[in-house]
């Protein structure tokens, strides 16, 4: 089974970036700052994640989580920009037992197949809207029932402020956030630029994003989502555009399994990582990603948020853990009306 699902996922993925046709929520510092800048994907790209977990049955199991994600506009004028997506994902795990204050086993496979689009629209001046609209499934049983059925909607629109700066607005739904989930969520954001450029951020709720450059050599990140979901991030130009880095990141994946007893509530995976890594582009748009490091603060558990206070867990003792990422960066789409 797993093997079939590679196998449609490359062949899913080929034919996308072949016909140019058919993100979470959560903001990462790239795409926050590009959307403060008000740029929009002048490009298509593909992405593949695969993590190893090496450990033992019982409180350190063996895990692998695969990804691959793409993003491809499909036409570009100067006002207008329709773009696709997909993801897919398959995490296994091995050696659990039962998910603690249900009757439900543990799963040992557990996918991800999301599929949406976007519009955005320049009104001239600096000042834009659009909109984006996904489904999909993250469950051990995808599509099993309406409950296993994933959807996200959002709106946004960008008020320049001065000749760098912008005010951000949105509107974003989703079934399966890791906070408030199901409910319409507001967010107003600033984007600003300080420092010749070398400080970019975005600040407001509920994110935060901030990109600092202090030297040619050095950079900074750090990205807040919600209340549980950070990532910081400092790198180093050690050889031409090699860069290495060291990264702290804490978050969670989130399933709906089928047929649960409680259909408000998702699986949780909530952990924290430290990180040493080395990228670099390679030719033709290629980019690699090798990274290592520490997985530690680590549960599995049932709940309608990722908040595990009051709640049963499986915790599991720290792990070392190995990743390897490599994205592809192709052509940019012809300008023409859709």
């Amino acid at each position: 089974m797993r093997r079939i699902f590679l196998l449609l996922a490359a062949g899913t993925t080929l034919l996308l970036a072949a016909g140019r046709t058919s993100a979470a929520e959560e903001p990462a510092v790239e795409s926050a700052v590009m959307a403060g800048e008000g740029g929009a994907p002048g490009g298509n790209i593909l992405d593949y994640q695969f993590r190893d977990v090496p450990g033992t049955p019982g409180p350190s199991p063996t895990m692998t989580d695969e990804r691959e994600s793409g993003r491809f506009v499909v036409s570009k004028t100067d006002t207008d920009t329709w773009s696709v997506n997909e993801r897919l994902g398959l995490f296994h795990v091995t050696g659990l037992g039962p998910i603690p204050g249900t009757a439900e086993t543990m799963p040992e496979s557990l996918w991800s197949v999301n599929f949406g689009g976007g519009y955005s629209h320049s009104l001239g001046g600096g000042k834009s809207w659009g909109l984006n609209l996904g489904l999909g499934s993250d469950s051990d049983e995808l599509f099993h029932s309406i409950h296993e059925t994933t959807i996200r909607a959002g709106a946004n629109y960008r008020l320049p402020s001065g000749v760098h700066n912008a005010w951000l607005f949105s509107l974003q739904y989703s079934n399966n956030r890791h906070f408030l989930n199901g409910v319409p969520l507001p967010g107003v954001g600033y984007y600003f630029e300080a420092l010749d450029r070398r400080l970019q951020g975005l600040v407001g709720f509920p994110y935060l994003a901030l990109r600092y450059r202090p030297t040619e050599d050095w950079a900074g990140r750090f990205s807040l989502f919600g209340p549980r979901n950070v990532s910081a991030e400092i790198s180093r130009r050690v050889a031409g555009p090699v860069h290495v880095y060291t990264a702290f990141l804490w978050g969670s994946q989130e399933w709906e399994i089928a047929d649960r007893q409680d259909t408000s509530n998702r699986l949780f995976f909530d952990r924290k990582r430290a990180a040493l890594g080395v990228r670099s582009p390679l030719p033709h748009g290629l980019a690699l990603d090798v990274s290592g490091g520490r997985e530690f603060d680590r549960r599995f558990f049932e709940n309608d948020s990722s908040s595990y206070n009051t709640v049963p867990t499986i915790g599991l003792a720290p792990a070392w853990y190995g990743e390897t990422r490599l994205s592809w960066r192709f052509g940019a789409t012809p300008s023409e009306k859709p």
